[in-house]
Parts: structure tokens; sequence; C-alpha cells
């Protein structure tokens, strides 16, 4: 690949990360939470539930930095974090009833953005868009795991 692709490449995915930031507007607009903690509940409610530790792993973040957003929905009523009975060092989190609406709300709202951009191609081409993403989501994480950047539960 010549220079001017990868330009082209880099400058593709600034937009799209400045232009698919609006789905939710401001930092506090995430249906009342902030993206950090978007994130973080999205994940916890693809799970029953899971450790901070896989959690920090799954998100990429430090368990102290993750810890910190976690305390926040605690605090809100959204999660529930749990030690364990047998190695109080082991925090189990999971969503609260109200944190389950939380996070409902949050994917509707992100479904239906999605939906209206993929109702914006042809029919034909959204199958391979969201398998070309997959695949470049894909190379990227590979890639940043075999430089050791970026690695799950990561202290830097």
């Amino acid at each position: 690949m010549d220079k001017n692709q990868i330009r082209i490449l880099r400058e593709k995915i600034r937009i799209l990360e400045r232009e698919s930031g609006g789905v939710f507007g401001e930092e506090q607009d995430c249906c009342g939470v902030t993206m950090s903690q978007c994130h973080t509940l999205l994940q916890v409610g693809q799970r029953e539930s899971l450790s901070l530790v896989d959690l920090a792993a799954e998100l990429n973040l430090d368990t102290s930095t993750l810890s910190r957003t976690v305390q926040g929905l605690v605090l809100l009523g959204l999660l529930d974090r749990r030690a364990d009975a047998g190695d109080r060092r082991y925090v189990t989190i999971a969503l609260t009833a109200q944190g389950r609406k939380v996070a409902a709300a949050i994917e509707e709202k992100y479904d239906a953005y999605f939906q209206a951009v993929l109702a914006r191609l042809p029919a034909g081409s959204r199958t391979a868009v969201i398998e070309s993403i997959s695949a470049f989501v894909d190379a990227v994480r590979a890639h940043n795991e075999s430089i050791g950047c970026c690695r799950p539960g990561r202290k830097s």
C-alpha cells in the first residue's frame, strides 16, 4: 500500500470517529451517563456478571481506572459490585434492574442510529461493510497485541 492510501485510511477513520461520536452528542448525553460509563454498562450488559479484572481486559483498561468508573455506576444504582466469598480481592460486577433499563435504552439508541446509517447503503453491500469493519477491527487488535500495545488489562 502506498503512503497516499494509508493517509486516506487515517483520514477516513478520524472522520468516522468524529461523525459516529454524534450518536449521543455531548459526553454526558449517553442516557444520563458519561461515555466511559456507557461503554462499561454495555460491556457488563453482554454478560450476566463478570469480574472487575475480566471487564478491565475486555475494555482494555487498567483495573484502577475502571474501578473508579464502576464505583460511579454503583453510586448511581446502575451496577452491583460484590466481593467473592472465597477471595475478597475478587470483585464481581453485574447490572442492577435500573442498570438493565439504562443499558437497554443505550442499546436501542445505538441500534436506531446504526440502522439509519446502514439504510443509506445499498442493501446488497450492508453485509460486506459489516464484515469488512469486523475484519479491520480484528486486524488492528491482532497487530496491537503482536507489538505489545494495548493489551487487555495493561498497566499503562
